[in-house]
Order: C-alpha cells, then structure tokens, then sequence
C-alpha cells in the first residue's frame, strides 16, 4: 500500500493522485513489469505514465489481483474500449461489487448481458442491440450506475408515452433522473409525488390524452422531448 501525501479521499474508490516517485516504486516491483508487458498487448500500445498510474490503482487502491486485471482488461479491449477513463468506470464497478477473482468477474459480466436483453425486452425490442442502443444501455448503468429495476421502471414510463425512438425517450427520464439523485425505485415515488403536487398546483389546462397519459406516467413532461423526437 503506497502512502500518499495528501489526505486520503472520502471515496473509498477514489483514484489518489499518485506521485513521480510513487509510481517509479511501483515499476521497480517484481510483477509490474508482467502487468504492464501484458497491458500493451491488450491495448496495442506503449502504456503512458497516466496509463500506469491507473495501473497503479488497480493493485494499490482496488486491490485486484493480476489475474483479475488481466480479465479487466480482455473484458474492455474486447468491447472496443481502450480508454483507461472507461476501464477505470468499469474497474470501480466491479470494485463495488466485490469481485475479486476472474470468476466473479465472468459471472458479473453475464448477469450484465441478461441485463441488456431485459432492458431490450422492457422496451419492446426483441432484435439483438444495436451499437448505439448498447452506448444508451452502459450510460445507464455505468455512467449512471442504476439498478436494472430503475431502468425498467423508465423503460415502462417509454414504453406508455411512445412507440418511437424509445431509447432516446428512456434516456431522458434516466438523465432527470440522475440528475434528481435517484438511486432506487423508492426514490422515484417521492419525486413523483412531489412532481405532481407541483404540476397541481399550475393552471388548469386542456389537453390530449397521450398529455394525460404523460403526466400520471412520467415524472416529467416529456411532451415537448416527445414532440421533437417525431419530427425526427
């Protein structure tokens, strides 16, 4: 464990900022050079000083082994990601789940996959994803790092206020959402409830019934998002 000068982070997953000399320590070490030698192949590439920081982190922060860091990166590389911005997303993930060994890791990874094909289904979607529905799906659990039944529970709201570009539609309420600082379902409830003692509170207008239908089933008025999407 490397000791920093500075004050330890209050997230316990934070990435410290690492000296010149701590991270000179750390390619002095027996295994390093295997980590690294191993790091290039996956990456295609001479790994940089910020590269190997992140290295660093893996082992002295995250305390993942060499096996697991190996399956990390096969894991990112063979989903076309090769950013250590993205690998260190995934690495926290998989840091906050309590993974430690490779294994864990496969079996994390294939819970996600069946995750993919729920969210899939919730959106009325039976094709395999395409490239740009898979980006929507990994903002909302790895940028946004909901779980499955949050995202559902948007996929349900999309579902009954539109049939067209869905994705789109359920991003906006997971943004608002993430924004709102919801971070499960029960969360949800009271910003509805607090959503609609506000939209009460408006001047009465006339409306449609997809309107209607917007307002006891989403948290927002998505109408005019809707409106601009169909012009699409």
């Amino acid at each position: 464990m490397f000791s920093h000068q500075s004050l330890e982070p209050a997230d316990p997953y934070a990435k410290p900022a690492y000296s010149l000399d701590e991270l000179k320590s750390f390619q002095q070490q027996e295994n390093t050079a295997q980590l690294i030698f191993i790091a290039e192949q996956y990456l295609g590439r001479t790994l940089s000083p910020a590269d190997m920081k992140s290295i660093l982190f893996f082992t002295d922060k995250l305390h993942f082994s060499d096996d697991l860091i190996d399956y990390l990166l096969q894991y990112c590389v063979e989903r076309g990601k090769k950013d250590f911005r993205y690998i260190e997303k995934v690495a926290i993930a998989w840091a906050e789940a309590g993974i430690t060994t490779p294994a864990q890791a496969e079996g994390h990874v294939s819970r996600y996959d069946k995750n993919v094909y729920s969210i899939m289904n919730a959106l009325g979607k039976t094709n395999t994803p395409a490239r740009n529905e898979l980006t929507y799906i990994r903002r909302w659990t790895e940028e946004f790092c909901f779980e499955l039944d949050v995202i559902l529970e948007a996929c349900g709201r999309t579902v009954l206020a539109t049939d067209r570009h869905r994705f789109a539609y359920a991003d906006s309420i997971l943004a608002a959402w993430y924004k709102a600082g919801v971070r499960h379902v029960a969360d949800i409830a009271r910003l509805d409830s607090s959503y609609q003692k506000e939209r009460a509170s408006r001047p009465a207008r006339s409306g449609s019934t997809a309107e209607y239908n917007s307002f006891m089933h989403s948290s927002y008025d998505f109408d005019a998002l809707e409106e601009a999407l169909l012009k699409q």
